[in-house]
């Protein structure tokens, strides 16, 4: 079950919007849709297009599992997921 955004963690909101924003761009920048993010090429589906949403808007905190999944899918490392991400 993901995480969901803890309202008494100062700055949680914020740093999980912005790595969603960042994830959201480089998904668009590479044409993949929510489905196909969320899926493996062979279209096994290990992420639901709404956990997508939800983690793009920050309504949800990513794992490392999904973080990793997501740099596989667009082919870049999980580093450039939080490029230009600051936590204050």
């Amino acid at each position: 079950m993901p995480a969901r955004v803890h309202p008494d963690v100062p700055g949680e909101a914020r740093l999980l919007r912005a790595v969603g924003r960042r994830i959201r761009a480089l998904r668009e920048e590479r044409g993949l849709t929510m489905a196909e993010l969320g899926a493996n090429r062979r279209g096994v589906v290990y992420f639901e297009r709404q956990y997508i949403w939800k983690m793009e808007t920050g309504r949800v905190a990513p794992s490392l599992a999904a973080l990793a999944h997501f740099a596989r899918r667009m082919e870049i490392e999980i580093a450039d997921l939080l490029v230009d991400i600051r936590a204050s």
